[in-house]
């Protein structure tokens, strides 16, 4: 069970229980949690104006009130070894990572014969929203997207941006490293609604309350 007090940050919170619940567990185990975050959101809830919080904390705090703990969604989901797990838990708590990016690595990148791995963040991050790791061949996405208001067009766009990351690479001038070049930019441009999409982000971001 989750242990916490007001010494813990929202984040750190939300982030344990949201582990929690992933990885799955026993009814008992989820009758009993139910009650300990109906306890902390009684004591959180009356020191919380949202509009105070940092962006990443909006979210965190979001998730908090909206998680419906007695999902039976969440009843022994998964178990120790399987590949959501290896895999950094791709199957989120709203979002299968897998399922987005394969879907668009099929549509817009069919040469691309192996999926990358995917992974959620560790943090609901506003600042970094997605990005693509070359070493672990691994395409991480904020937990702030991990929600049921999620529009599927901003997932497919974020998988799109760091697919194309993996096909264009970087590219290396005078020992700089260049990641958005021309030839990326170009690309990036071809995604249908592209420039509409990135409106639609930040309107995601910063009106989340």
């Amino acid at each position: 069970m989750i242990k916490t007090d007001k010494k813990i940050s929202l984040q750190s919170y939300a982030f344990r229980l949201r582990k929690l619940l992933v990885s799955g567990c026993s009814l008992d185990h989820l009758l009993i949690q139910h009650q300990h975050h109906q306890k902390v959101l009684a004591e959180y809830t009356p020191f919380i104006k949202p509009e105070k919080l940092s962006y990443g904390d909006r979210f965190a705090w979001k998730f908090m009130r909206e998680i419906n703990i007695l999902s039976t969604g969440f009843l022994n989901n998964s178990t120790p070894g399987t590949e959501a797990e290896t895999n950094g838990q791709a199957k989120g708590i709203y979002q299968d990572l897998s399922s987005v990016v394969d879907k668009v690595r099929t549509i817009w990148f069919p040469e691309m014969e192996t999926p990358p791995n995917t992974v959620w963040l560790k943090h609901f991050s506003t600042r970094k929203l997605a990005h693509y790791a070359k070493k672990r061949d691994e395409i991480a996405f904020s937990l702030v997207f991990d929600s049921p208001d999620t529009p599927p067009e901003i997932m497919s766009y974020l998988a799109y941006h760091e697919l194309l990351h993996r096909q264009v690479g970087v590219k290396e001038v005078n020992g700089r490293r260049y990641h958005h070049t021309g030839e990326f930019k170009s690309k990036e441009q071809l995604f249908p609604n592209w420039r509409d999409i990135e409106s639609q982000i930040s309107a995601f971001i910063y009106t989340t309350l």
